[in-house]
């Protein structure tokens, strides 16, 4: 486990799972969670930050806000590299291998032009440095993910989303161990049909590939300073739920990992929670 950097802006203490911070709608989300993400970069002590990302729905908003706040503060992203959380995978004549970023299901693609490209040309536009780097796991030799972000001193913050109807937390499965490290996995069904909602080209079943490449959970808890999971949309309504009352972690719903996670918070829009009065 990470031994966490006392300059760091986050408490150190393992927190308890957050009550909801419930917010209009996913624009209200995005910027809130954009502004966290901010005030962590403001506040580095001057070494790589990384920052873990999903692809897919639930952060745009996020990513969105966060091209704004770097123009309305000034930030300079010279240290921040961005942390994918995986990639889908084709086989190729000796082993899996990355589908073809131009694709648009691909998370490094999906990395590359909805992440580091408007953060660039943000930066660029005030003079100041764009992102550091990308980062995306090796189907060829996972394990050194683990080892890299390690390397680097840990996540300084994950930023994570959920399936909708099977808590699949980055690809991670249902009945993923939680000693589980980046590893490639087999699809399941619901995953599969998730992600086809997402992705403009997967307009079959059969489209979407069937293997994946992803941190495992214990990446996400044991390698994290602080965590910030999204939800949003009535689809994620079943996964509030069961996070929010989450203890530790449930194999059987891998985003329930968020309950063992230091430094949690836990962002929703009223459609996601289910109740415009609950959280605060």
């Amino acid at each position: 486990m990470t031994v966490p950097d006392p300059a760091h802006p986050f408490d150190q203490e393992p927190a308890v799972p957050a009550i909801p911070t419930v917010l209009p709608d996913a624009a209200a989300v995005g910027t809130a969670v954009a502004e966290i993400v901010a005030d962590a970069l403001a506040a580095s002590p001057g070494r790589p930050f990384l920052l873990g990302c999903p692809s897919g729905r639930s952060l745009e908003s996020t990513y969105r806000a966060l091209a704004a706040q770097v123009t309305a503060r000034r930030l300079d992203l010279g240290d921040l590299v961005v942390v994918l959380m995986d990639e889908y995978l084709v086989e190729g004549s000796d082993g899996f291998e990355r589908v073809d970023p131009a694709l648009s299901h691909s998370c490094v693609g999906y990395g590359r032009r909805e992440i580091v490209a408007p953060l660039a040309a943000a930066a660029a536009a005030i003079g100041v440095r764009g992102p550091a780097g990308l980062w995306a796991p090796d189907p060829r030799a996972p394990g050194t993910y683990d080892d890299q972000i390690e390397a680097a001193g840990g996540l300084d913050l994950f930023l994570l989303a959920s399936g909708a109807s099977d808590g699949h937390i980055a690809l991670n499965q249902p009945g993923t161990a939680r000693s589980s490290r980046t590893h490639v996995v087999q699809l399941g069904e619901a995953t599969r049909r998730d992600n086809m909602a997402t992705f403009p080209d997967l307009t079959t079943l059969d489209a979407v590939p069937t293997h994946g490449v992803t941190v495992g959970i214990s990446t996400i808890v044991d390698q994290s300073r602080a965590v910030v999971m999204v939800l949003t949309g009535s689809e994620k309504a079943t996964a509030c739920t069961r996070i929010v009352a989450a203890t530790g972690y449930d194999p059987q719903w891998p985003s329930t990992a968020f309950a063992e996670c230091a430094n949690a918070q836990l962002f929703t829009d009223r459609a996601a929670a289910g109740d415009p009065d609950k959280g605060r």
